[in-house]
C-alpha cells in the first residue's frame, strides 16, 4: 500500500486514502433533490472538524519522538485502516506504534492524546435542528476507531449528542467508506434504501459509493449550502 497523503480542507488536514485519491467535489443540484425519508450526516470535516497533526504533537511529546516520527508509525502502513475497521484494539494500536518506535508506551495516554484532536462545526447545529423540525430521522456515518468515539462522548459535543438514531460506525461495522460493507449496515438500521436515504460526507469517494446504490447525495462543503437543499424539502 502506498503511503497516505494529506490535503488541506476548508483549514482543517485530513487523510487522503490512497487507494481513493482526492477528487474535486461534485455539488448536486439543489433542485434535483426531494425530501428523503431518512438522513445520514458524516461525522469528520461535518459535524466536527479534525487536525491529525495536532494528535501527532501530542502522542510525540508523550513518547519523546518527532511529531514526524509518530505520524510515519501511524500512516506508513494500513495501521490506521486496521484500527478503525476493528481488526485491532486500542493495545494492540499502540503495541504496535510502540514497537515501531522501539519504546514502551502508556495505552491509556498515547490514545487520549490521539483523540485529542476536535474542533466542534458550530454551523451545523441549525441544519441539525432543521432536519428535525421537518420529522425526518437522522443517523450518523462515520470512519472512526474506538478511540475516537470514546473520546467524542466524553466531550459531549452537542453536534454528536441527541440527535442520530442508528449510529454506524467502521469500527463496529468492521467496514468503512468507502467500501459496500458498511453502507449495507446503515441501510439495515434505517430501514432503508436508495432514494429514499440522504447522505452527506466531505469526501467525494464516499459520496460516490452512496450515490452508486440510488442514495440521493451532497458533498459537504458548507453549513449554508446544505441548509438551502434542505429547506428545499418543504415545498
Amino acid at each position: 500500500m502506498q503511503s497516505a497523503v494529506w490535503s488541506l480542507v476548508r483549514g482543517c488536514p485530513r487523510l487522503i486514502s490512497p487507494r481513493s485519491p482526492l477528487k474535486q467535489p461534485v455539488l448536486t443540484d439543489i433542485t434535483m433533490t426531494k425530501r428523503p425519508e431518512f438522513v445520514y450526516f458524516d461525522l469528520g470535516n461535518v459535524l466536527l472538524y479534525f487536525d491529525h497533526d495536532l494528535a501527532f504533537r501530542r502522542m510525540a511529546k508523550l513518547a519523546g519522538v518527532s511529531p514526524q516520527a509518530v505520524r510515519s508509525a501511524v500512516m506508513d502502513s494500513e495501521l490506521q485502516i486496521e484500527y478503525e475497521t476493528g481488526r485491532i484494539s486500542g493495545p494492540e494500536f499502540v503495541d504496535r506504534i510502540a514497537s515501531h518506535l522501539s519504546r514502551p508506551l502508556d495505552t491509556e495516554t498515547i490514545l487520549e492524546a490521539a483523540a485529542d484532536m476536535f474542533i466542534p462545526n458550530t454551523h451545523i447545529l441549525p441544519v441539525l435542528q432543521r432536519v428535525r423540525d421537518l420529522g425526518l430521522p437522522m443517523g450518523l456515518l462515520s470512519n472512526t476507531c474506538e478511540a475516537h468515539w470514546q473520546w467524542i462522548m466524553r466531550m459531549g459535543y452537542p453536534q454528536v449528542r441527541d440527535w442520530f438514531g442508528p449510529v454506524i460506525l467502521s469500527y463496529e461495522a468492521k467496514s468503512m467508506k468507502p467500501d459496500s460493507g458498511i453502507y449495507e449496515v446503515a441501510e439495515r438500521e434505517a430501514g432503508h434504501t436508495g432514494s429514499s436515504l440522504f447522505f452527506t460526507d466531505d469526501r467525494h469517494d464516499n459520496i460516490h459509493s452512496a450515490a452508486q446504490r440510488g442514495w440521493q447525495t451532497e458533498v459537504y462543503t458548507n453549513a449554508d449550502r446544505l441548509m438551502k437543499i434542505i429547506d428545499a424539502w418543504d415545498v
